[in-house]
């Protein structure tokens, strides 16, 4: 591991959180490529940040359209990034700029061209728990009036997390760091709580991820050692649109 790497690793990072979000990434890039295999046509990321898989995986993609969302503040700069380094901008994907706590996607995606008769994939990394509820709660009853076969990908951080109940490893480290930057935490589930909470809003749970799960899955070699340790306040869920309950959202 390269020393720069390593010292935020070892000084800088909350304990586990850099290997979280590689486990992340590689997760919801089996996702994403998944979609683009499937011939899904509609690939959806909400809080896109500085997101790279529409550019990374532009080779793979035979016409799906990519719509990344996220605030100005954050998609400007990433935009005069991209043209700055000439970096060529993929044909379909759309750019569309949103405030998840005060705007709704019905307001804002069709008018970007979505179409939510066509089976889309929605890919949700490492927002829902700056959110409110009523914000979490609007985005999915929007996803669930999608197309049937649609799903959701999205990370979140337990609710004891928010509680301060101190349950999991490198939970205190993490949570000082996020309310010293400025951005606490507002929304989180119940561990165990993840089907329910789907289920209530109209959603299958198809896949779920805790940091042990994530841990066999990407940091354990051949020999059966795990070579890292993930954050334990995060867990992931993939989800479908299911037509069997009508159930509204629960807010």
């Amino acid at each position: 591991m390269p020393a720069l790497r390593r010292f935020f690793v070892r000084r800088v990072a909350p304990p586990g959180i850099y290997e979280y979000v590689l486990a992340r990434t590689k997760l919801l890039d089996k996702c994403f490529v998944r979609a683009l295999e499937d011939g899904v046509s509609q690939i959806v990321l909400l809080g896109a940040g500085m997101d790279t898989r529409a550019l990374r995986f532009a080779g793979r993609n035979r016409g799906a359209e990519v719509f990344e969302l996220d605030l100005p503040a954050t998609q400007g700069p990433k935009r005069e990034i991209l043209a700055r380094k000439g970096v060529s901008v993929p044909e379909g994907l759309v750019f569309v700029s949103i405030d998840f706590n005060r705007e709704n996607l019905s307001n804002v995606l069709p008018d970007a061209g979505f179409r939510a008769d066509r089976t889309s994939l929605f890919l949700w990394e490492g927002v829902t728990m700056y959110l409110d509820q009523a914000a979490v709660d609007a985005t999915l009853d929007f996803l669930r009036n999608t197309a049937a076969g649609s799903r959701v990908v999205f990370d979140y951080v337990y609710g004891s997390v928010l509680r301060g109940e101190r349950r999991y490893y490198g939970e205190a480290e993490i949570h000082r760091r996020v309310a010293k930057v400025g951005e606490g935490w507002t929304f989180g589930i119940d561990e165990g709580a993840i089907g329910r909470f789907l289920s209530a809003r109209g959603f299958r749970l198809d896949e779920h991820y805790t940091p042990a799960d994530l841990e066999r899955e990407y940091l354990t070699v051949d020999d059966g050692r795990v070579v890292g340790r993930i954050n334990g306040t995060h867990a992931i869920a993939v989800a479908s649109v299911d037509r069997t309950t009508h159930a509204p959202p629960t807010v």
